[in-house]
């Protein structure tokens, strides 16, 4: 079971070069050392919050609540803080309904992705709508994956993220305009969900590795 770790930021205006510099000389090395496995790195191209996000994964959650105590991890923030602002952190644990392989960096693709909380008291009619109408339904669409579901359980504002993966951004609007992805997406927003938002992001090679 992959348990991410996402990180997000701006970089703070006149210190991009020397956060390149930083991110590839100190930043990867040091929490590739501690255990950190780089899984992904995007930019947000539409929607609210930091405009850069950092993927991050451990086998389990003893395993990064570790990592996370220790003084190398701790420092490396601060000094990261040096070159951004509106660091934010989250931690997601999959919800087990959507079946995926171990949480691997995927190159060049772009993700649409959903937010949102449960209504109190539809749990149980949610999970049902989930695994038996959505995601039948978009799997059945040829240029879109499902690659995560994820309970955010530290961090972030929202309960639940649904996580798509594109090969172009055309695809995505494909799918915003299509009306299998639209009547079920009025259907989880009016029964099952409320404060939905989305974003899409880009993938950057930034955090896959070192110089």
């Amino acid at each position: 079971m992959s348990i991410l770790f996402t990180q997000g930021w701006n970089i703070i205006h006149g210190k991009e070069e020397q956060y390149a510099d930083f991110i590839a000389d100190e930043y990867i090395p040091q929490c590739n050392k501690i255990g950190l496995r780089s899984v992904g790195g995007f930019y947000v191209v539409v929607g609210t919050g930091p405009r850069i996000i950092s993927v991050k994964s451990t086998e389990t959650l003893e395993e990064l609540s570790v990592i996370l105590s220790e003084k190398i991890f701790k420092n490396i923030t601060l000094d990261l803080k040096e070159f951004i602002v509106n660091y934010e952190s989250k931690i997601l644990t999959p919800t087990g309904r959507v079946k995926h392989e171990k949480y691997e960096i995927q190159k060049g693709v772009w993700k649409f992705n959903q937010y949102y909380d449960l209504i109190p008291g539809m749990k149980d009619e949610y999970a049902d709508f989930i695994i038996n109408e959505y995601i039948p339904t978009i799997e059945k669409l040829d240029f879109v994956y499902i690659t995560g579901g994820w309970n955010v359980i530290i961090g972030g504002i929202s309960e639940i993220i649904a996580e798509f993966t594109f090969k172009n951004p055309v695809d995505i609007g494909r799918l915003l305009d299509h009306d299998d992805y639209r009547n079920l997406t009025n259907i989880l927003c009016n029964e099952y969900v409320s404060n939905y938002t989305s974003r899409i992001m880009r993938t950057t090679e930034r955090y896959e590795r070192a110089r």
